[in-house]
């Protein structure tokens, strides 16, 4: 569905009166690069990884522990941060709602919200939703709806950049290419006022059976709030229950 909405978004483009021929092949290019991006690791479904998670909070490092995480396809996900060996924050989506557990002193914090309305900004301090991170532990490009996409030279240094802009809002995302015009090195998502809300870095690649997934990963904005992921053990299409993306109340 995803792939047909890019191609008729390209016609879309295309059918526009333009006196650039360059411009129509920078949104010709573009429209193959998006059906790249959209196609990668498709038959990805299921995966898990643990390694070790730095929280960033106005540049000064707020928290260095383990992580564990479990997600499936594109909006179920549980990630578990233990500090001291001992599970202390818990989050999850299981499509429909987002839950989160933290020990605390006395009581513990729960919360169950929308999953349309989730964010991992308690702990991380930035808005990135469930729906990115599951898209970028597996090796996937987030795409933000778009109704136009050209594909350019880099100012700086080697690769490329495709911006995709939205009528009325301006631009939703700048993704960095590599020479190759297939490897993402880096994704900027941005707000209405043209304002950064984050980005996201994919510091390191592993192969892992068939598929090129993350071994490291920075997602921050300029205010150095955000985080560092370092992926040490990484399975793919490992096998999941409903149960697994689940948070009952401690009550």
């Amino acid at each position: 569905i995803y792939v047909f909405a890019v191609y008729l978004v390209g016609c879309s483009n295309l059918s526009r009166k333009t006196s650039e021929p360059e411009e129509l092949a920078a949104m010709a290019e573009a429209r193959t690069v998006l059906l790249t991006l959209s196609n990668q690791n498709h038959t990805l479904k299921n995966f898990k990884g643990k390694g070790k998670i730095k929280v960033w909070q106005k540049g000064e490092k707020r928290i260095d522990e383990r992580i564990a995480w479990i997600g499936s396809e594109t909006a179920k996900i549980s990630i578990v941060v233990l500090i001291s060996g001992h599970p202390a924050v818990k989050m999850a989506s299981d499509g429909i709602w987002f839950y989160y557990y933290e020990v605390r002193q006395g009581k513990p914090l729960y919360k169950k919200i929308p999953a349309t309305d989730a964010t991992l900004q308690r702990f991380v301090s930035i808005p990135i939703k469930t729906s990115d991170i599951i898209q970028l532990l597996a090796g996937r490009t987030p795409l933000r709806e778009h109704h136009s996409a050209v594909l350019q030279r880099e100012d700086s240094g080697p690769g490329y950049v495709l911006t995709l802009k939205k009528r009325w809002y301006g631009i939703v995302e700048k993704i960095y290419l590599a020479e190759d015009k297939t490897q993402v090195r880096q994704i900027e998502f941005f707000n209405r006022s043209g304002s950064l809300i984050y980005r996201a870095q994919f510091d390191e690649m592993q192969a892992v059976d068939k598929y090129q997934v993350p071994a490291g990963l920075s997602i921050l904005n300029d205010e150095g709030m955000g985080f560092q992921l370092e992926i040490q053990k990484y399975w793919a299409n490992v096998p999941v229950s409903s149960s697994m993306f689940v948070l009952d109340s401690p009550d």
